[in-house]
């Protein structure tokens, strides 16, 4: 969540930028009453996006009756809004992404000029020798679980996923079928302690749980962009 003690923000599409205050909406869609009109394509909503200042929070609300659209951060994961939903994006910069008929567009979100209220949550610090939670793992399988993460941490839009087996036993000199088989013994050991979506109720082999264990690594504080570099831990 972006809370802010500043008073404004700023949007910007195409050759245009729009200032974003307390008490005010900067609204998006195809129709000529929105603050930033987007191409007269009917698979964009008349009123698609309202984006403003709510107590401190930048809001991005999906003002859509049937049209979902995406936020987009620098790095991470889509984020899906569904028609009368809204968000606050945990980042200061993101792009909000709308489907059109022939092309994409994308309106661009700064709130990073704001300045944090004082007493804000410290940036997250941890140990890279262990990582606990319901059981307790070696440094090794960190590495792996981190490797496994390093995509959704770095990259953006599709190509925000968790690396394969083949790629993480590239980084860390591994066979991928090693790779695999710790993965697999942690997610056994998570399910132990009763975190769910970890393993296939049949035992179907070919189930694949990477993304939901990497989202689980990361929503629970076991990977955060601290850990990347060496991937050897040299």
């Amino acid at each position: 969540m972006v809370r802010v003690a500043g008073a404004a923000a700023t949007v910007s599409y195409l050759a245009g930028r729009w200032t974003l205050v307390a008490g005010e909406k900067v609204t998006v869609g195809r129709s000529s009453a929105c603050t930033v009109q987007l191409p007269n394509d009917g698979h964009f909503s008349r009123l698609a996006v309202a984006i403003e200042l709510v107590n401190g929070v930048v809001l991005v609300s999906n003002t859509s009756g049937s049209k979902p659209f995406v936020v987009r951060p620098p790095a991470g994961e889509d984020h899906v809004v569904a028609p009368r939903a809204a968000i606050s994006p945990p980042c200061a910069r993101f792009d909000i992404v709308l489907a059109g008929s022939r092309r994409d567009e994308s309106v661009g979100v700064d709130a990073s000029a704001l300045r944090a209220e004082p007493g804000g949550e410290p940036a997250a610090t941890r140990s890279a020798d262990t990582f606990t939670g319901p059981g307790q793992f070696s440094a090794a399988q960190l590495r792996v679980v981190v490797e496994l993460c390093r995509p959704l941490l770095t990259e953006s839009g599709a190509a925000a996923r968790p690396a394969t087996y083949a790629e993480i036993g590239e980084r860390l000199a591994l066979s991928p079928q090693y790779v695999r088989n710790v993965l697999k013994a942690i997610r056994e050991s998570l399910t132990g302690y009763g975190i769910p979506g970890l393993v296939s109720a049949d035992q179907n082999p070919n189930d694949d749980f990477r993304l939901s264990l990497a989202r689980w690594a990361l929503w629970n504080g076991w990977v955060v962009a601290a850990d990347l570099g060496d991937p050897r831990g040299k």
